[in-house]
């Protein structure tokens, strides 16, 4: 069983480790979906691009809808799946971060996410393990056309991270879904949204896992949608626009028709229901 834990609570080694595992999975690991074009990591972002109807737009988005917290949690299950695969390590889990910048909690420090952009190089991260100066990280899938190779940041600009107040009262409501006013409608809106508008750069656009934090960012949804289920046991963990779970037994979808699987798996909804049943757990709700 996997653990996953807060960034803050790994070790030097740990850290390390992990990544490494994302250097692998960008520089010596091929595509599935585009072999020879670009690595296995892109192939993630490539997912994400389409799933915001850029691309190959996904049917049916899993954005502003009730398939949000079950299309990510697989996706980044899968991300995870490939780190231990890439780095022949099967300790290597994700961290989340929980949107606090005070001490341990930063994860944009120089042996971890890295710094902020440089405003006199389009935004580009220039510091850290993912920028051109310590490593080889270079960016291959853009919303449109060719863009800028390098991670770009913009911590700061645009809006405010959620605060601890926001999580709690967006953790209270209930249910699953209702428009304006259910879980996954406002935590969407109130918590998801604004920390990709906070980071900006890349991650203010659909192609936003060309960044890693991406993936401590959802990593931390994923949790919060744990936390919700325990603070609710007697509300359903999901339910359709309808306010039933009639869609649990809906495949979700990671490609277009007309493209390749990115894995050989199917997944319904049904089975993003229980983090256990993926074979991971988190270090505490």
């Amino acid at each position: 069983m996997d653990i996953r834990r807060n960034h803050r609570d790994m070790t030097a080694q740990q850290k390390s480790a992990f990544i490494d595992a994302i250097l692998r999975l960008k520089n010596n690991v091929d595509s599935v979906l585009r072999p020879g074009q670009q690595s296995r990591y892109d192939d993630f972002v490539q997912i994400h691009k389409n799933s915001m109807g850029r691309g190959n737009p996904l049917t049916p988005n899993p954005h502003r809808s009730p398939l949000f917290y079950p299309w990510h949690r697989i996706l980044i299950r899968q991300f995870e799946l490939a780190l231990q695969s890439a780095a022949n390590d099967p300790t290597i889990t994700l961290p989340y971060w929980n949107w606090q910048l005070t001490g341990a909690d930063n994860p944009f420090t120089s042996d971890f996410m890295g710094s902020n952009g440089d405003n006199l190089q389009d935004q580009r991260v220039t510091g850290g393990p993912f920028s051109r100066e310590q490593s080889q990280f270079e960016v291959r899938v853009w919303d449109e056309g060719i863009g800028n190779t390098g991670i770009r940041r913009d911590l700061g600009t645009n809006g405010a991270l959620p605060t601890a107040e926001t999580v709690i009262s967006t953790l209270n409501r209930t249910p699953y879904w209702m428009e304006a006013s259910g879980w996954e409608n406002i935590s969407e809106t109130e918590l998801h949204n604004p920390v990709h508008a906070w980071i900006g750069g890349s991650m203010a656009q659909a192609s936003s896992p060309n960044d890693p934090i991406f993936f401590l960012h959802h990593c931390y949804l994923d949790l919060l949608w744990e936390r919700w289920k325990h603070q609710h046991p007697g509300t359903p963990g999901f339910t359709n626009e309808a306010g039933s779970a009639d869609m649990n037994e809906t495949v979700l979808v990671f490609h277009p028709a007309n493209e390749l699987a990115p894995w050989a798996q199917t997944f319904t909804v049904q089975q993003t229901l229980f983090t256990t049943e993926l074979d991971y757990r988190y270090d505490y709700i």
